[in-house]
């Protein structure tokens, strides 16, 4: 006999109890602070636009990044890192941008690898998830697309046509 499973309650839709919406704009557009040699960066993530026209920009990287994620294996920090540094111009232009920065500033000898890697990583903790994004819109639309095509192999039909005359006591 089967057994009857309570029906899961719904949860309720809106703020939840004591839930001011303080952080709903950080949720929409999140942005992250960092203090560097005395001056306070706030590093925003990139809207529509902005990201549509750093796209062709950063397209190697996300080339390099989808071959890392295709195969459905956990992300790890250090991979990214690998693949950040091998498009290091590129990542200086996007960073500079969304810390509202210049290039130059990044690129100064002085400029320690603390700091770097400390606004690196407030970089990809607010516009990684737009480059994630990306990649996994990519592979499944890879995937949308190698069903479609595994749809359209050729089949036999199903119904065979006769090739010999029936036998003469059918006649």
């Amino acid at each position: 006999m089967a057994e009857k499973i309570a029906k899961p309650q719904r949860k309720a839709v809106g703020k939840a109890k004591g839930d001011s919406g303080e952080n709903d704009l950080q949720i929409l557009h999140p942005e992250g602070s960092i203090t560097i040699e005395g001056r306070t960066l706030v590093v925003r993530e990139y809207g529509f636009v902005e990201g549509l026209q750093l796209r062709p920009l950063m397209q190697p990287f996300l080339d390099d990044l989808h071959a890392l994620m295709v195969d459905g294996d956990v992300l790890q920090l250090e991979h990214v890192i690998a693949i950040l540094g091998a498009h290091a111009q590129a990542v200086i232009e996007v960073v500079a941008i969304a810390a509202d920065v210049e290039p130059a500033w990044l690129r100064r000898p002085e400029f320690s690898q603390t700091d770097g890697m400390r606004l690196l990583m407030v970089w990809w903790a607010v516009n990684g998830p737009f480059y994630v994004r990306s990649v996994f819109d990519r592979i499944a639309a890879d995937r949308v697309v190698e069903r479609l095509r595994a749809g359209q192999t050729p089949t036999p039909s199903s119904s065979q046509v006769a090739t010999e005359p029936p036998p003469a006591s059918a006649v």
